[in-house]
């Protein structure tokens, strides 16, 4: 356990206690929450405030580590796979709980019983599980995916049937025909009759209502006033097509001729915006009721999926190529389909993207029980670069570079000089940023020498340099 960890605060996989509380109810449901999700550590000796204050002198760890060892096992059900050591950060005694990601969910108290104890984590917070994530949970306790299941109740026609083979072979330049869709495994053949499945209505656009994509343009970087909004509806490929052309009607585009050839060049890589489209709607969740939204803002293109990352996989995991479908069919098909190339490269390859068109990456962010991606918009940047330069020529080479500051940058370091001795907490709360934001700003400024800190964890302030 490394120090800049803690520093990062408490999240998905992480939990500080000062000391275990005598109380079980007040931290046995974090550990259920872990062994639902991704797993986790619970640190006992460190603060909410991300202080190390360890273990006291007093204590005596190996009944410390019976205790919770006890609790869990009577406690929890099903059996909780975890781990507890001790390990020594800034010389003082700290104590991990491991909780590892299990495959036999939904965990819970058994007091409580399977509706009122089962518990996830979102973000930082531990709270119990509604029923659509409750049947999620059984659905993975049996290896099932919500896409597969019947949908006996949508009726199976000639003429849907002829849509889907008519739109899928002219996507993927191939014959695509009823054998193939049920080798997809999107209609079930049951005795004589043919069962649709929760993909085939997706697919076909006939699943539910909230199963759209909400695109808006605002104005401004705030949510409050439309220019533009616009629901898509009907068939899921053609509402990614519908989205898509919707952003690119709303960022800025410009005409390289090279010869007698005229190329539409965007200001953001057009095959980064396609990809997030599409994995916003193969890998939402489709038991919420809500629906994708696609919104643009003067700085960012900002796209929103219901649901958290799915199971055991964290968002830094997802960044570095590992995938867990939440959605079976739906990828699969989209495979086939060329719509995406590969399951787990989407991530990889949408920054890859970027890096050729030399425009920084989205960020990705878990938002509660959204998955969110913001890629913010280099004409922006430069509009407000060149406004600034304007009122003043005479500004010197180190304020110059602090104008090339992303708009979170510019909103941090606001706040710091107004405050030296501010926190990370009230930075979350004065930029309305989010906290990996934070410590992302914070660590880029510091890389750029604009901002140093000095002085203790505890007791130190922020110095602008620039």
């Amino acid at each position: 356990m490394e120090l800049s960890e803690i520093e990062k605060g408490e999240s998905r996989t992480l939990e500080f206690k000062k000391e275990l509380p005598q109380d079980s109810s007040k931290w046995i449901k974090s550990i259920v929450a872990f062994a639902n999700g991704a797993g986790g550590k619970m640190l006992i000796g460190v603060s909410n405030k991300r202080e190390v204050v360890g273990i006291a002198q007093d204590t005596d760890i190996f009944a410390l580590r019976d205790r919770i060892s006890d609790t869990i096992g009577q406690m929890c059900e099903p059996q909780i796979m975890f781990d507890i050591y001790q390990e020594s950060v800034e010389d003082k005694v700290i104590v991990v709980v491991e909780v590892f990601p299990g495959n036999d969910t939904p965990y819970f108290i058994k007091s409580l019983g399977k509706e009122n104890g089962t518990f996830i984590r979102l973000n930082a917070t531990t709270r119990n599980a509604d029923f659509t994530t409750l049947d999620e949970l059984e659905l993975r306790k049996k290896r099932r995916y919500y896409d597969e299941l019947p949908m006996s109740e949508l009726e199976v026609t000639d003429s849907d049937i002829e849509y889907l083979c008519s739109d899928f072979s002219e996507r993927s330049k191939t014959q695509i025909t009823k054998e193939n869709l049920l080798n997809m495994h999107l209609i079930q053949k049951v005795e004589n009759d043919l069962v649709a499945t929760k993909a085939y209505a997706i697919f076909l656009g006939k699943h539910d209502y909230l199963s759209r994509i909400q695109c808006a343009r605002f104005k401004g970087t705030e949510r409050v006033h439309f220019i533009d909004k616009k629901d898509f509806e009907g068939p899921l490929l053609e509402q990614i097509d519908g989205a898509y052309k919707f952003v690119l009607g709303h960022i800025n585009m410009a005409i390289e001729i090279n010869g007698i050839v005229h190329d539409e060049i965007y200001e953001l890589p057009t095959q980064a915006i396609r990809e997030l489209i599409v994995n916003a709607v193969i890998h939402r969740n489709y038991m919420m009721s809500s629906s994708v939204q696609v919104a643009v803002y003067d700085d960012r293109v900002e796209i929103s999926s219901p649901g958290s990352l799915y199971g055991s996989l964290t968002l830094q995991e997802a960044l570095r190529g590992r995938s867990s479908i939440r959605n079976k069919i739906l990828a699969s098909v989209c495979e086939k389909l060329n719509v995406i190339e590969g399951w787990g490269t989407g991530l990889k390859r949408i920054i890859d993207f970027c890096k050729e068109k030399n425009v920084e990456p989205p960020v990705f962010e878990e938002i509660g029980d959204l998955l969110r991606v913001s890629f913010y918009r280099p004409s922006y940047k430069n509009d407000h670069l060149s406004d600034s330069i304007n009122e003043n020529d005479s500004l010197n080479d180190s304020l110059n570079d602090s104008l090339k500051l992303s708009d979170s940058e510019n909103k941090v370091l606001s706040e710091i000089r107004k405050d030296a001795k501010i926190t990370i907490l009230d930075l979350v709360s004065k930029t309305n940023l989010s906290e990996p934001t934070v410590n992302r700003t914070l660590k880029s400024l510091k890389e750029k020498k604009v901002l140093k800190r000095e002085g203790s964890k505890k007791d130190g302030f922020w110095i602008v340099e620039s």
